[in-house]
């Protein structure tokens, strides 16, 4: 019997691993529970957990050092605490369990929040393209814009220029990220208060790939930044991708393809452009950078390495707590990770909770 040489042996199992099939992605199992609002009511009405009620829609959230989620509830602010209990910051026709109305001011930007380690929220408004400054005591102050002037001016915060910010991220620096929705443009308010662009060309039209000017986007609906600077917002299609914008301005096609149609029925996971999404509306980075996807009704993960899982939810548009892909959503419109690294997601009527099995 011949002798293998350990350099043939080693040839050997590349060959075999060149031509063994690659498993899928293995996905994680997550528990979905509905922890405030619940299926159906259409009524603003603040109270704990279920007993508590949210108008039709429930969008974008942010969430505080303390895990106080903060969300839009169409034309009201909203907070959900730790403990579940709802109370409105600002809105109109709110009332508490017993019936009696809630004495609050209008909300000034109802489209992108965030919130910095200080408890301030940073609140959008695309009717009058301005930024504003929610303080912990409820005070308000214009954070950027230039008193509802539209445009696309560069330079200090309150001189600079935006046209239908829908949606706002912060990093660790406490740099803030827009997408400047109806310039087409992904903007940066840094924390010296200074206004740039990133990214894009200022045309609304097929998603292209691109260094800072050259770079083009269809819409936005949400925008991301994970700890390296990296931004992501999601570009919908014929099909779905997330574009990805490192801090040199360099636009790349991260995970989906936004040129193909997600077939029905079928497993859409994998890695990069293999990826499939069925419109993709809210994101959130968690602490490893993974990027949490929010799709109408489902709720997928991409590491930083762009391989693509689902944890929870499935096509099918419904309500139901449970675990992993037998859980149900209606549809997804915001999401935000607690300290803990739980998943809450604003999903129509209700605020649900994803916790790791």
């Amino acid at each position: 019997m011949k002798k293998v040489t350990p350099l043939l042996f080693i040839i050997s199992i590349v060959i075999i691993s060149a031509f063994t099939k690659r498993e899928p992605p293995v996905a994680e199992a997550w528990n979905v529970l509905t922890i405030a609002g619940w299926e159906e009511n259409g009524n603003s009405i603040d109270g704990k957990g279920t007993k508590a009620s949210f108008t039709w829609q429930v969008n974008n959230s942010a969430i505080d050092a303390n895990d106080n989620l903060f969300v839009i509830d169409q034309i009201s602010l909203r907070k959900v605490d730790a403990e579940t209990n709802v109370t409105t910051l600002f809105g109109i026709a709110v009332y508490n369990t017993e019936g009696n109305q809630v004495p609050v001011e209008p909300l000034p930007g109802k489209d992108g929040i965030c919130a910095d380690k200080d408890g301030n929220l940073y609140v959008s408004s695309t009717s009058s393209h301005m930024i504003y400054l929610i303080k912990p005591d409820k005070s308000f102050t214009p954070f950027a814009g230039d008193d509802g002037y539209k445009g696309r001016d560069d330079g200090d915060r309150l001189q600079a220029g935006f046209n239908g910010p829908t949606a706002l991220c912060m990093d660790k620096a406490g740099n803030i990220y827009v997408a400047d929705s109806y310039n087409s443009l992904v903007r940066k308010i840094s924390a010296a208060g200074k206004v740039t662009t990133i990214a894009g060309n200022g045309q609304i039209g097929d998603f292209k790939t691109g260094t800072g000017k050259a770079a083009q986007f269809l819409e936005f609906r949400a925008i991301a930044v994970d700890s390296k600077g990296n931004i992501y917002i999601p570009q919908n299609g014929r099909g779905s991708c997330i574009a990805k914008i490192s801090p040199a301005g360099v636009v790349t096609n991260f995970v989906g393809d936004i040129d193909a149609l997600t077939p029905t029925g079928t497993n859409h996971d994998g890695t990069g452009k293999a990826a499939r999404f069925v419109r993709i509306q809210a994101l959130a980075i968690d602490k490893d950078d993974n990027l949490i996807i929010g799709e109408k009704t489902r709720v997928r993960k991409a590491t930083p390495a762009g391989v693509v899982t689902t944890l929870a939810g499935n096509e099918t548009a419904d309500w139901r707590d449970a675990a992993g892909t037998k859980a149900m959503f209606r549809s997804i419109n915001g999401l935000s990770i607690d300290s803990k690294g739980n998943i809450l997601a604003s999903d129509q009527y209700c605020i649900r909770k994803l916790s790791r099995q």
